[in-house]
């Protein structure tokens, strides 16, 4: 008895520990001891509270600031090796929470075309999983190695400036309606990835969410149309496609590997989602359509 109390009280004081320690860094960290456990942390601390946005991607979306640095209302949902279709599908089968506003990363949409699910994927399955979202103590974002990869994550990449600042990606151009194609012309397992998203952006959409795909930068390059299957499953759903990656000046997208931004980049993406999407009347009804 005398042991599985000290054992119980141990454990009651390292949770403590753990609690103050978030509270001291923000309420969460940005950086676990592999990229699978910094997803799980980032996606569970984005299904905390009410943001008005969540950015559902890749590594690619991981890189960009959110709430936690301040960029408030957006909720970063990136999964390191896998893609937006991970979160949609859990938002779908109710095990993740679902934001006014659902900003989609198309750059890596292909990566649902393989049958195999993602590692990410298949955890927020998990009744842990569902339990680190609800108890932050217990979170893949409360890990004691995560305290210590944060801090080193920060001295390397340094700092993502001002939220408010007004240094972004200076692209003019808004969300537009994309013409709801057939899905012609693309391999069987793009249309049944269309066959089986189109009817699922649709229930989200019922539900109240506005739902954006964002190409992020790097852009696919001058003239380059948008994959056929990604125009199909836009139109069709009756989403919005915003080609942000494509028409931002490229002096201001620096890239660490030639996929992901640098932190100043990342801002400045982080505040060119703010300033569009923060916009008064900008509802899916007032958008233009494109062809």
């Amino acid at each position: 008895m005398t042991h599985a109390i000290l054992i119980m009280l141990t454990l009651a004081a390292c949770f403590g520990i753990q609690s103050l320690a978030l509270r001291a860094v923000g309420g969460r960290t940005a950086k676990s001891e592999s990229n699978y456990f910094s997803s799980l942390g980032r996606i569970q601390a984005g299904a905390v509270g009410k943001p008005e946005a969540m950015l559902l991607g890749s590594s690619i979306t991981g890189r960009l600031p959110d709430r936690a640095q301040g960029f408030e209302g957006f909720a970063n949902m990136g999964c390191d090796g896998g893609c937006a279709v991970d979160t949609l599908r859990a938002m779908d089968r109710g095990l993740l929470p679902v934001a006014p506003i659902l900003l989609i990363e198309a750059n890596t949409l292909q990566r649902a075309l393989d049958p195999i699910p993602s590692q990410v994927g298949s955890a927020m399955k998990r009744p842990w999983f569902q339990a680190g979202m609800r108890i932050p103590a217990i979170s893949a974002y409360a890990r004691p190695s995560a305290f210590l990869y944060s801090i080193l994550l920060a001295k390397k990449i340094g700092g993502f400036g001002d939220p408010e600042s007004a240094d972004d990606l200076r692209v003019s151009s808004h969300p537009v309606r994309l013409t709801a194609l057939s899905a012609t012309n693309i391999s069987p397992n793009e249309q049944a990835l269309v066959g089986e998203l189109v009817p699922l952006l649709q229930r989200l959409q019922e539900k109240g969410c506005r739902i954006v795909f964002v190409w992020l930068p790097p852009g696919r390059g001058a003239n380059s149309p948008v994959p056929p299957y990604i125009a199909a499953m836009v139109g069709q759903s009756g989403c919005e496609w915003w080609d942000l990656g494509t028409e931002a000046d490229p002096s201001l997208v620096v890239l660490t590997d030639g996929v992901h931004m640098a932190a100043p980049s990342a801002a400045r993406t982080s505040r060119s989602l703010k300033r569009i999407f923060s916009l008064p009347g900008n509802t899916p009804k007032d958008l233009p359509e494109s062809p």
